[in-house]
Formats: structure tokens, sequence, C-alpha cells
């Protein structure tokens, strides 16, 4: 996998891509900034998790992916199989089309992928709490 994550990162734009599982273990990272701490990568999963509840209850199903503007960049999460997601960091959007064309690519290998171990999925307040220094 981490050939497909390493041309990813390496597309114009792009900081860095990581996969990682609800359980907010870090599963493969590519990129030139410092892998995402475990506080990070739950918080990731928990914002899908919250967006695709309000989707359900909404009558528009699971949330497939999020991009998020920030002060410093954007930030893309996309849902992949396995209680998997794919973050992004993005110097800005214009990256995101071309993020959307390789994400397809991905999904496909993680359905062919032998699953992960069962883990426990974290809520959003074990997010908020799952790094003491905040």
């Amino acid at each position: 996998m981490n050939l497909e994550l390493t041309a990813l990162a390496s597309l114009p734009g792009i900081q860095q891509a990581v996969i990682a599982d609800d359980a907010g273990r870090l599963l493969d990272c590519a990129g030139e900034m410092e892998a995402p701490s475990a506080a990070v990568l739950v918080l990731a999963h928990a914002t899908l998790a919250a967006a695709s509840e309000l989707g359900r209850r909404s009558g528009s199903g699971d949330c497939l992916e999020i991009i998020q503007q920030h002060e410093g960049g954007c930030i893309y999460l996309h849902s992949l199989p396995q209680h998997r997601l794919l973050l992004i960091r993005c110097q800005n959007a214009d990256a995101i089309p071309l993020v959307r064309s390789v994400c397809q690519h991905l999904a496909t290998l993680l359905e062919t992928a032998r699953p992960p171990a069962s883990t426990a999925s974290l809520d959003l307040a074990s997010a908020l709490h799952a790094e003491p220094a905040w």
C-alpha cells in the first residue's frame, strides 16, 4: 500500500497522505510532514462518524468525504472500507479533484486486502479526551 500513498503524497500541493483505522492506529503514512498522533487520527474518524450520523438521520446516508479549509491549508477526509479513513493534508483545495480520483483506486485496494482485527470504535467523547494536554 505504501507505493500508492507515496504516489499520492508526491502529487503537487499534497503534504501528507495517511491511512488510519477507527481506533486511531496509523496504518500507513507518506509525505513530508511528521505522522499525525493517535489523537488526531481518532478525531478524524470521529469527524467522519459524526457526519455519517447526520447524513443517516437526514436520509442522505453515510458520509463519504469531508473537505476542511483551515488557516494553514486543507484537510481532506475520505471514508474507506473496513472502518478505515484516508486523511490528506493539502496546501490548498486545488489538489482535491485529483485526490478524489486517486481515492477510488485506494478504496478498491482496501476492499481486496485482508480485513483488520476487530476493534471497538471510539466516539467523539473519547476522541476529545484522547490527548490529556488539550
